[in-house]
Formats: C-alpha cells, structure tokens, sequence
C-alpha cells in the first residue's frame, strides 16, 4: 500500500473531494493576501502587537483556510508546544499546506525561520518581515549561517520557540527528506531543547504541484523535548541522525 493509502487507512489524509478547493480558491487567495498586508501593517506600527499580540492573527490566519478548505486537525501533545522557555520546533515539511497548519498550530511567542523566497510574495512577505521572523537565504551559505544564529540569539533573550524545517525545504517524492544540520548545530550551541511537530496527511491533502486542496484531517503530533545541553560539536550529525529516526518512527506508526 503508498504513503497516501496508508495515512488514509490511519484516519488521516485526504478523504474528500476537491469542490471546496475551487469554489475557495480565489476568496482565499484575496482574503489571506488582504489580511497578511493588514497584519504587516499593525506588525509596524505596534511594538505590542509584535510582542503579544499577533498569536490570535495568526493563528486565525491559519484556521480559516483550513475551515473553508474542510480540513480538520487531529492534534496530540499541545502541552508540549506551549510548554515556557526557549524551544526549537522541527517539522516535516511536505506540501504548502504545512503553512496553514503552522499558523494554526503555532506556539506563543514564535519566530520562523522562513526561505528567502516566501519573502517575495505580497502580503504574507510583507506580514513575515514586519512581525520580525526570520529570512533563510539558502544559495549563501554565509549569511544563511548568520540568519540562524540571529534567530537562535532571539529565541534565548525573548524565550521564544523557533520554527525550523530540518529537511530544508517540501519533499517532492514523498517520505522524509535527509536532515540538514542547521537546528542541529543551533540546539548545540545555545542548550535549547528541540520539540518535533509531526505532520501526516497534508500531502495527500495537498499534493506537491496541485493548488486545489481536498477535504480530510491531519494529524499533528507535538512530541516530548529532547534535550540538548550534553550535546558536542562534534556529535551533530549523529543526533540529526537520531532525531530523523524519531520521526520516520512516528510516521510509520499507526497512532489512536
């Protein structure tokens, strides 16, 4: 059986048709635009709002969609994610609709760490810049290496919980890509625990190369921290090693 036929045996995944899509499709496209440029907007004007204020904006940026779209989140562990202090949140990045569900599902006091090219996009660039994430630029190695270190530097003086993809960018073949080391090297060098979000079903919800989603549920799982305080430089690319198998365990799992 495929990824998808399993997820959708698991209870998850895409389980109806894609009418909701086409008939969202534009509104969406204009309303989430519109109100990424709003947000933008109170993000530059109000220290507040950046500092507080923003996690019901965005979090109903996120829920609305999914809402109209008839996808629903089977969500285990929020506890974890909205355990204080500093975290490293690492997710499996499989379809745009990872967006959407980060959004909704996003911890307090968030910084995301976000490639170079989100940024071009009206509205949500704008909105991204404003509430003061973090911008990736993955074709220079130096300033990527600086971009990671300014948002581990925030995420230690704010508290606050760092959004990374460890895989770097969607996987278009399916499965779980091989990890870089970015959150790796980061949770090393500051002590922070990384918290893993575990997403099934949005591929299949979503395809890679499709703008039309269909309805279903996916599962979202905030597992326990792991800790990181004993971790050597040296070390990195074993525990990236471990914490993939973490993951790939999760997602092979068929959980209640």
């Amino acid at each position: 059986m495929n990824e998808q036929g399993e997820q959708e045996r698991a209870g998850f995944g895409a389980s109806g048709g894609r009418w909701r899509g086409v008939v969202w499709l534009l509104p969406l496209a204009v309303g989430l635009l519109t109100s990424a440029a709003f947000i933008s907007l109170l993000g530059a004007v109000s220290r507040r709002f950046r500092e507080g204020g923003m996690l019901p904006w965005m979090r109903s940026w996120g829920h609305v969609p999914l809402w109209a779209l008839g996808v629903r989140l089977d969500v285990r562990g929020l506890e974890r994610r909205d355990a204080p202090g500093a975290k490293i949140v690492v997710f499996n990045h499989a379809s745009l609709l990872d967006l959407f569900v980060l959004a909704a599902l996003c911890p307090p006091r968030p910084i995301v760490l976000y490639k170079k090219e989100l940024g071009r996009i009206p509205g949500l660039g704008w909105a991204l810049s404003s509430l003061g994430m973090v911008s990736l630029d993955r074709s220079n190695h130096v300033a990527a290496i600086q971009s990671v270190a300014a948002a581990g530097e925030r995420m230690r003086a704010e508290g606050a919980s760092l959004i990374m993809a460890p895989e770097g960018t969607r996987s278009r073949r399916g499965g779980l890509q091989a990890f870089k080391l970015g959150a790796f090297h980061l949770a090393t060098s500051t002590g922070v625990p990384l918290t893993p979000m575990i997403l099934r079903g949005t591929a299949s919800v979503l395809p890679m190369g499709s703008i039309l989603a269909r309805s279903g549920v996916v599962r979202v799982d905030f597992l326990a921290s792991i800790e990181s305080d004993d971790w050597r430089v040296e070390d990195v690319r074993a525990h990236a090693a471990e914490v993939r198998e973490v993951f790939l365990g999760t997602l092979a799992s068929e959980m209640p």
